[in-house]
């Protein structure tokens, strides 16, 4: 079975369960992605996310900031 994001993000030990818990409160108020959230609240970065999501298998490739510098 595969994680969810925040799941993994918790086992990564990128954010703990109460900023999980925080950024699933603010997804209820606004209409966002659980993952732009977290980086508009400042607890991972783009690169934190997309590594994630790559072994998700939710995205194959994609470039980050740093990639197009």
């Amino acid at each position: 079975m595969q994680l969810r994001l925040g799941e993994m993000l918790i086992a990564d030990g990128s954010i703990t369960e109460e900023q999980l818990n925080e950024a699933l409160a603010a997804q209820n108020e606004r209409d966002d992605l659980l993952g732009a959230i977290l980086i508009s609240l400042g607890y991972i970065d783009e690169e934190i996310l997309l590594d994630c999501l790559r072994r998700q298998g939710t995205i194959v490739k994609a470039k980050t900031r740093r990639d197009r510098a």
